[in-house]
């Protein structure tokens, strides 16, 4: 996805925000597309460097085919800067790319894995599905011919061409901050290019589920999560929001792991201002993760780590209690 420019063999990507404006010879910001000879070739098409078949739960969904496996796969590259990031070796890889291009047949390869695996649906995850776009839609289109939906776990930050063009049922999108100053100095983001694409994804009835990874004396002040929580909750009351606890990692090992009390915080705050489905990570308590029935409190599903038990939730998706839709 890609276009030339007016200046002899530059091209400009089309793919996120940044819209990179690459000279003959040289990469994008992301490493992933470099220009030959006018053409932007793919480096990481093919190029799987993380495979597994994990719980849907992982990614995280908890409102989309919950207790069901997903096949998930990782090519290497992003278009964000994280200063925390948990996968900086595959979101940042450098010139470390392979010598020759994937092997004709990899998206059929994997195909046939998927199926030995018996997987429920395929997810493109671990590094930023946006950088491996082309790789991510052809897997794509093989997990749709076997009956499978895609899932999409991304930072948010694909350019609108992209956000309306993915063959894509659900997607767990960071909203990392509600400030664009995080964004800038943290991420190496932009808030509104993220909050525009929750918007469009909302509008092509994909599933979403938000994740806020709370940073201490970053990015949980009361104030932006009052910001936060209130945008959320004026999207939809149902869009279930995961706050995660941060550990110190990558250049962000300075900064002590997030009290689970900002956790608690959080889930206040949200719940305040009407959020129905607030689940907590990478912490450990007592009905951190369960889902519960917004309309009469009844348990719906309770999960312990990745381990889930479906206690009062109907096949159709409804409180088996008092039937409203969950």
């Amino acid at each position: 996805m890609w276009r030339p420019t007016g200046s002899v063999g530059a091209v400009e990507c089309g793919l996120c925000f940044r819209a990179c404006i690459i000279a003959p010879g040289k990469r994008g910001m992301c490493q992933a597309r470099e220009n030959r000879f006018g053409t932007l070739i793919s480096l990481n098409y093919g190029y799987t460097k993380a495979l597994a078949l994990d719980p849907v739960e992982k990614k995280p969904l908890y409102h989309f085919q919950p207790g069901s496996m997903t096949f998930s796969i990782g090519a290497p590259g992003c278009n964000f800067t994280c200063l925390g990031c948990q996968n900086h070796n595959l979101s940042r890889p450098g010139l470390d790319w392979p010598a020759v291009a994937a092997s004709e047949g990899i998206v059929e390869t994997l195909a046939g894995v998927a199926l030995e695996q018996r997987a429920d649906s395929w997810s493109f995850t671990y590094s930023e599905p946006t950088v491996f776009f082309e790789y991510a839609q052809d897997l794509g289109r093989q997990a749709i011919s076997q009956g499978l939906p895609v899932i999409w776990v991304t930072n948010g930050s694909m350019s609108k061409e992209v956000i309306e063009t993915i063959k894509v049922s659900a997607m767990n999108i960071d909203l990392k901050s509600f400030s664009d100053s995080f964004y800038k100095t943290v991420a190496g983001g932009r808030l509104s290019v993220v909050a525009e694409n929750i918007e469009r994804a909302l509008a092509r009835d994909i599933w979403v589920e938000i994740t806020t990874l709370l940073i201490g004396g970053l990015n949980d002040s009361d104030q932006e999560l009052e910001k936060l929580t209130k945008y959320l909750a004026g999207l939809s009351l149902d869009i279930p929001w995961h706050v995660s606890r941060f550990f110190p990692h990558h250049l962000q090992n300075h900064i002590p792991a997030t009290p689970v009390a900002s956790l608690l915080k959080a889930r206040e705050i949200g719940r305040k201002n009407g959020l129905r489905h607030i689940y907590l990570g990478n912490a450990r308590g007592q009905g951190f993760s369960d889902t519960i029935c917004p309309s009469c409190g009844e348990l719906l599903i309770s999960r312990e780590g990745y381990q889930i038990n479906i206690d009062r939730l109907s096949s159709s998706g409804e409180c088996s209690s008092c039937r409203t839709p969950i």
